[in-house]
């Protein structure tokens, strides 16, 4: 188990690591949108809605992926979120920026102040 770990560690290092964890949150995406078909959310099955899902999820998945590794979190537990906040898509980057938001109140003043700059540019 210890040399499958090593060898998963260096391909994140080469950056190859991460083409699995997109993978991965493209893969919960799907699920979330067969799921949604299932329960009648989704009308019909529709190839670009599709796509649009696999995007975001890629993107939510490769935010979680950048801040588990940040975290030293191992490979199994950054697999696993990775996965969940694919499955959650654009749940999980509005949950990603709300915690940003509360634990660095900078980005929360840069956004006041682009708000403000916005509002004053307009009158």
């Amino acid at each position: 188990m210890n040399e499958m770990g090593e060898t998963l560690s260096k391909l994140v290092e080469a950056g190859l690591g991460y083409v699995w964890f997109v993978i991965l949150a493209v893969w919960g995406g799907t699920v979330n949108y067969l799921s949604r078909i299932k329960q009648g959310k989704v009308e019909a099955f529709s190839f670009v809605e599709l796509m649009g899902e696999w995007a975001v999820s890629g993107f939510a998945g490769l935010l979680t992926a950048f801040i588990c590794t940040e975290m030293e979190m191992s490979w199994h537990m950054t697999a696993f979120f990775t996965g969940i906040s694919g499955h959650l898509g654009g749940r999980a980057i509005y949950m990603l920026e709300s915690y940003a938001k509360r634990h660095l109140p900078f980005l929360d003043k840069e956004v006041q102040k682009q708000r403000t700059k916005k509002d004053d540019d307009n009158v």
